[in-house]
């Protein structure tokens, strides 16, 4: 037995519907990080950056790379050359080994 009229039902289905859809967008927004996207969208056919190319700006949409650390990133490119292997990157103050494995798989060296 329902208390409702036919077009209060209608009305209650949908905003339940509206409530579900809103909670799967939600999940779906923290699964994937703005930083994800921005990194995908900058180099959608290998998905990773050029660390011998990468400019400041694309190295700050990594999570994990700040302002400093972008620039102290591009000075160590500039004073000893490209980099030979996304190992090197340990050898700049400021990553450490948890550093360095949070932003690896972001990065390459060609």
């Amino acid at each position: 037995m329902s208390y409702l009229t036919p077009d209060e039902e209608k009305l209650t289905v949908f905003l339940l519907c509206l409530g579900l859809l809103g909670l799967c967008a939600n999940y779906l927004f923290r699964k994937i990080s703005p930083s994800q996207q921005n990194i995908s969208a900058i180099n959608q056919n290998i998905g990773r950056l050029n660390l011998n190319t990468a400019s400041k700006e694309a190295l700050l949409d990594i999570p994990g790379i700040g302002e400093k650390l972008a620039q102290r990133i591009i000075e160590y490119r500039d004073k000893y050359g490209p980099f030979r292997n996304t190992e090197e990157l340990k050898n700049i103050k400021g990553i450490t080994a948890y550093r360095f494995g949070r932003i690896k798989d972001y990065l390459y060296v060609k």
